[in-house]
């Protein structure tokens, strides 16, 4: 475990940052006022008095294995890194709001080394909090051509260190931020890069049995995020052949929990595009694998998933049954223990999920405002999931017989769905496309067909 001789300012921001909480939670985490946690963040350099130094010490003490290997990669990226460096990445903890940026020329010109690899990572952070989709792209394409840290620290010798592993760990929990904003082809090439990169260093590194351990585990998550971007893609025997390497590597890391939502994940896409009796099967087996070692947020998750089979099924009371299962778990979270894998599942998910499987279940009255008000709620900077749930909120108002309120929703998610690259939002547009064709004489629903056209025609390439 990382050991601060004197907590900073910049060391407790970075302890929250690693705890994945706001200035607010931290506080009342710390039982402390939010100035002073913002204070930190204002003034990295600032030493914490003796008896808050204490606290941090002991609330870094209790945090789990992943926040305080998160912990040690912060510290050494922020406080470690060359001088040309530092000073931006100090800048970049005291200010997220200001954009860290890499110089491609820089990057590309010469070997890339550690200190480069530190700079990307700043950099892709940055980007990611700030939603900036254009950036994000950008670094993404540098990550593809430029040389994992994983191959560089192998090329110095077996023997690895804790910090690498830290930053693998990390770079996975960077992966899965960026496919909120990266789809296509670019995104299967990155997950499936980095997946290759870290295997290859299980392999061959000479590593001690808790490096071990942590890298089993990063190899099941990378294969659940290359498992679930192939069946975005539309790719599901490719999918499944990720779903049984990942589940190998996190039985063999002892990781229940994480064999369980790869698992859940496969039973997901499996109801989407397969047999939704096979998918119900799947999700259970994924439920009940998982079930005991679970944090109530990971149940919940699990849950939904059990649910939107069910409900893909045509099973009502089966899906009634599951989605209370699902409020009573994520009712009981208190998040401090979760993997990074539920960062995403939040009170929006839970009402939109919930909307969906009672508009499979043609129960429109009851999935209507959940969803609108999910979906009011919803970040819009993220195009795909916007797409989608606007795609069942226009099945509801069809279900409902509101036609002109359908074909306006759908109309606005075709115009996001030709941004996404997405076959599953692809295939919804054009199941909306299908239920709107009877009333084609509508000049509402002549405008979406205008707007379906132009989807069609704007879509990237995957």
């Amino acid at each position: 475990m990382q050991v601060i001789a004197e907590w900073t300012g910049g060391h407790a921001d970075a302890l929250r940052q690693a705890l994945r909480m706001t200035n607010e939670s931290f506080a009342d985490h710390l039982g402390i006022s939010e100035r002073t946690v913002a204070n930190w963040r204002k003034w990295p350099e600032m030493h914490p008095q003796p008896r808050m130094q204490e606290v941090l010490d002991a609330t870094l003490e209790r945090a789990p294995d992943r926040a305080k290997a998160q912990f040690a990669l912060l510290v050494s990226e922020a406080y470690h890194a060359p001088d040309y460096q530092s000073d931006k990445a100090r800048s970049f903890q005291s200010d997220r709001a200001t954009p860290f940026v890499v110089a491609f020329d820089s990057m590309t010109s010469r070997k890339w080394n550690s200190d480069d690899v530190h700079a990307l990572s700043l950099s892709f952070d940055s980007a990611l909090e700030r939603s900036a989709v254009e950036d994000i792209e950008r670094l993404a394409h540098m990550w593809l051509i430029c040389e994992p840290p994983q191959a560089i620290e192998l090329s110095a010798g077996r023997r690895v260190s804790d910090a690498l592993v830290a930053a693998v760990e990390h770079r996975v929990i960077q992966l899965r931020r960026a496919d909120d904003f990266i789809t296509g082809s670019a995104c299967r090439e990155l997950m499936q890069n980095e997946l290759k990169a870290t295997v290859r260093l299980l392999t061959d590194a000479s590593l001690t049995d808790e490096q071990s351990r942590r890298l089993l585990t990063a190899i099941g998550e990378l294969a659940q995020l290359a498992a679930w971007v192939a069946g975005d893609a539309g790719l599901l025997d490719e999918a499944a052949r990720f779903v049984r390497g990942g589940v190998l590597a996190a039985r063999a890391a002892g990781n229940s929990p994480l064999a369980a939502n790869i698992i859940s994940t496969f039973s997901y896409q499996v109801a989407n595009t397969g047999n939704p009796n096979e998918a119900v099967i799947l999700a259970r087996t994924a439920y009940q694998g998982g079930e005991h070692e679970a944090t109530p947020i990971s149940r919940a998750l699990l849950l939904e998933r059990v649910a939107w089979s069910t409900a893909r099924s045509g099973d009502l009371r089966a899906c009634e049954q599951t989605l209370g299962l699902v409020e009573d778990s994520f009712s009981r979270g208190s998040r401090d223990t979760d993997p990074d894998w539920v960062y995403w599942l939040n009170r929006e998910e839970i009402d939109v999920m919930a909307g969906r499987c009672y508009t499979e279940l043609r129960k429109p009255d009851r999935a209507e405002p959940l969803l609108a008000n999910a979906i009011a709620r919803y970040n819009q900077a993220l195009i795909r999931e916007n797409s989608l749930y606007l795609s069942w909120l226009a099945e509801d108002y069809v279900q409902l017989g509101e036609i002109e309120h359908a074909a306006d929703i759908a109309t606005n998610m075709a115009e996001l769905a030709a941004r996404s690259n997405s076959a599953r939002t692809d295939n919804r547009l054009r199941y909306i496309a299908k239920l709107l064709g009877p009333y084609r004489g509508t000049a509402s629903v002549a405008d979406f067909y205008d707007a379906y056209q132009s989807a069609a025609d704007d879509a990237p390439s995957s």
